[in-house]
């Protein structure tokens, strides 16, 4: 259990900055207790103490915070893999901005694919003139229906010909690092749950653009998996023109699409709100006008109180949400331990002189 608080400490100081009380605040712990998880991260290097002068506590002073520390040199890659987009990027632990990214081409193939990941790995390992056993973690977020994680199967990919495979283990007995797959619309869900601005108690996503869906689902503001972490899959949902057909790219079809992907999935969890993401409405907001008139007007009373909401696609939040999310494949890499000399014997092996 203690290593699990350690883990979820880290999480939060990926995102920002946070005071003890804040850390109390959110775990549901005491002060003593935070204070020596803190504690077993703060002496080995993990975390560093710093002040904020913007900020005064009740004393007048400035108030002090807790933040990942900025000397740990340890990297993880991102690779975001879309119908638009193919890059690699590196990231050393803690810096929300890329140390170095490479393009890479196309492939039809999962083996290919890792194939030319571990290249791009070993281009920017010489270009930024790092030791490779520095990178400890690969995060793919790509357009799948996959068991979300490290050993988790990958069912399709609308970018590959492979199917029903082990991904991410495939990945990393190539590259030789650990590796995570996530559905590219995750980053989205995750955007969306560190949004203050947006409702997502209970709330029933859709996210829609460059010809594929993805579906989301809040519950108590978490996000809800399926078995094994698997991403919700709607490609098969039986819309006559074709769900996915219909409602990935803007067609004379896409309204009715999203009125029948509404109606049939937010009435089984009693769901009011609906959240539209991604590029496909764009410049056409007013089917969501129509739609939201018609499940008014329909004969479901459980539909007429539904509010649908559009976000758009914020890219660069979604962007950061993934970066986030390969810093914490880096805490489940790392998995520290509350004693402390095991930490220090870990930074002792990841220090800046490895550089």
């Amino acid at each position: 259990m203690a290593h699990n608080n350690i883990q979820k400490i880290l999480r939060i100081l990926h995102r920002e900055p946070c005071s003890q009380a804040e850390l109390c605040e959110k775990l549901k712990l005491s002060k003593s207790h935070i204070h020596k998880l803190i504690s077993n991260l703060i002496e080995p290097g993990l975390i560093e103490k710093t002040e904020d002068f913007q900020t005064e506590n009740t004393l007048g002073r400035p108030r002090q915070t807790l933040k990942i520390s900025q000397n740990l040199q340890y990297c993880t890659v991102l690779v975001v893999h879309t119908d638009i987009e193919f890059k690699a990027s590196i990231f050393v632990y803690g810096h929300e901005k890329a140390l170095g990214s490479v393009d890479l081409p196309f492939v039809d193939y999962a083996l290919d694919f890792a194939n030319t990941l571990d290249a791009a790995i070993d281009t920017l390992t010489q270009n930024y003139f790092l030791n490779r056993s520095l990178i400890l973690s690969i995060v793919i977020a790509t357009h799948a229906t996959v068991e979300q994680g490290e050993h988790g199967i990958m069912y399709r990919n609308n970018m590959l010909r492979d199917k029903n495979i082990g991904f991410a283990d495939l990945v990393a007995e190539v590259t030789k690092i650990r590796t995570f797959v996530y559905n590219y619309a995750y980053g989205n869900l995750l955007s969306l749950k560190h949004n203050p601005h947006v409702d997502t108690s209970y709330a029933l996503v859709i996210h829609n653009g460059h010809g594929s869906v993805a579906l989301g689902l809040f519950l108590n503001n978490e996000i809800t998996l399926g078995k094994n972490n698997s991403f919700p899959e709607c490609s098969h949902l039986p819309f006559p023109y074709g769900f996915e057909q219909s409602l990935g790219e803007y067609t004379p079809h896409t309204e009715e699409a999203l009125y029948f992907a509404i109606s049939v999935l937010a009435p089984i969890y009693n769901m009011n709100e609906v959240i539209i993401s991604g590029d496909c409405l764009l410049q056409h907001q007013d089917v969501i006008d129509n739609v939201g008139s018609m499940l008014k007007h329909c004969e479901d009373p459980r539909l007429h109180n539904i509010h649908i909401r559009y976000c758009g696609s914020e890219a660069r939040h979604n962007f950061e949400e993934l970066v986030y999310l390969s810093f914490d494949s880096l805490v489940e890499v790392l998995d520290p331990q509350i004693a402390s000399k095991d930490l220090e014997s870990l930074v002792s092996k990841i220090s800046y002189s490895n550089f």
